[in-house]
């Protein structure tokens, strides 16, 4: 699991630098074109979301691998090693059990996808959509690999 996880995790790297690197070109045709030109292309603001989603659907899941989330530590530190093993279990727990309920829908909602073409760019929606089944599946992947830290170290979940 671990090299799977590792695979993973390049794999979403390289989809982060790939669609930031293209949201921030489309912008910036978007800007040269709003300055030197009569109009803006209309492709430019579809193209930059759909970047932006993709970029965000690969992102989220390698933020919480390295635990770059919002933490409370002024209440965790005050708490007893023990309750923050019992809290970090439960945080990992909801977030397994919200990400599996999100991806579920999200495949529903890229299947339907196929069916509505981009106004602007004409490909199937599902390709933007896709966007949101990645960032539930990379959830999940890391969610589910911090739960399973719990059993196996005395660390909670990092």
């Amino acid at each position: 699991m671990s090299r799977f996880i590792k695979v993973v995790g390049l794999g979403l790297k390289y989809g982060t630098f790939i669609s930031t690197s293209g949201f921030v070109l489309v912008i910036l045709i978007q800007i040269f074109a709003r300055l030197f030109l009569a109009t803006a292309p209309s492709w430019t603001e579809e193209a930059a979301r759909v970047f932006f989603v993709i970029a965000i659907g690969c992102s989220a899941g390698l933020a919480l691998r390295s635990g770059e989330y919002v933490n409370f530590d002024f209440f965790y530190q005050r708490m007893s090693p023990a309750w923050q093993r019992r809290l970090s279990f439960a945080i990992d727990l909801f977030t397994v059990v919200l990400f599996a309920i999100f991806t579920y829908y999200a495949v529903g909602f890229t299947i339907m996808g196929w069916a509505e073409r981009s106004p602007s760019l004409k490909f199937p929606m599902a390709i933007p959509f896709a966007g949101m089944l990645l960032l539930g599946l990379s959830l999940l992947l890391y969610a589910v690999h911090r739960l399973r830290r719990h059993f196996t170290t005395n660390s909670p979940g990092k």
